[in-house]
């Protein structure tokens, strides 16, 4: 049996923290907690919202769209 390999996984750290950078910014400035912004995005905790800020989780462009939407913003305007 011929044994598979896996695609190297991609990440981008620094694109990741920026985009989680503008998220916080953004949150911020509408005045909302972490908290609220995770509740607006059908999340239970705040935590996921952490690691998106934190650029510790490499998040779908899905979820992008979520949190743009929340924010009540064009995801384009969580790009860097």
């Amino acid at each position: 049996m011929k044994k598979r390999t896996r695609k190297p996984y991609y990440r981008d750290d620094d694109f990741l923290l920026k985009i989680g950078e503008k998220v916080r910014s953004i949150r911020m400035d509408k005045g909302l907690t972490q908290m609220e912004l995770a509740f607006k995005c059908n999340d239970k905790d705040y935590s996921q919202i952490n690691r998106v800020e934190l650029g510790k989780v490499n998040f779908s462009v899905s979820y992008l769209s979520l949190i743009a939407d929340a924010l009540e913003i064009a995801p384009k305007d969580l790009l860097p």
